[in-house]
């Protein structure tokens, strides 16, 4: 029997974001073999690499689930397709955005899937919601919580927490 883990992805659109957003964590709730266990609270956050688009409504998710990390790639990138993400500007407007961030304590470098995710650090869009619902967790490659770890944090965009609706 394939044991659970728990894997945590980041949320984010700056497209019609509270409809999107809504739209992509019901689509995480079907993907097989998992369930939402956790859901942060809802950031506006100023756009990462390229400045003049809308801002970003960004979250994090935790998923407790029995898939491997290239299955939830796969999932998770279904979901982008089906709601019309287009990769056609890297760092540009996104109808939805999801992030593996972890998968229990797994520690990949591939071409397409790295995790931790190489971010998770550098931004506190990724990093401060995660904190919020797995203060706990430890991060693989560090072996600390990652509650301890906001030092390293970059680059600060988080402008609010927004209302979300549920």
């Amino acid at each position: 029997m394939i044991h659970e883990t728990h894997a945590y992805i980041a949320v984010g659109s700056n497209l019609d974001p509270l409809r999107n957003i809504r739209r992509g964590l019901d689509l995480l709730q079907a993907i097989p073999d998992s369930r939402v266990i956790a859901e942060s609270s809802w950031y506006l956050t100023r756009p990462w690499g390229i400045a003049s688009q809308p801002d970003f409504i960004n979250l994090a998710v935790g998923l407790a689930t029995r898939l491997s990390p290239r299955q939830l790639l796969v999932e998770t990138q279904a979901i982008e397709i089906r709601l019309g993400r287009l990769r056609a500007l890297k760092n540009g407007p996104r109808t939805i955005d999801l992030d593996l961030l972890f998968c229990g304590d797994a520690i990949l470098d591939e071409c397409d899937l790295r995790i931790p995710h190489p971010g998770l650090l550098l931004r506190d869009f990724m990093l401060m919601p995660l904190i919020e619902i797995a203060p706990e967790t430890i991060h693989p490659e560090f072996g600390l919580p990652i509650g301890e770890l906001t030092q390293k944090i970059q680059y600060r965009q988080i402008i609010a927490q927004v209302p979300c609706t549920q």
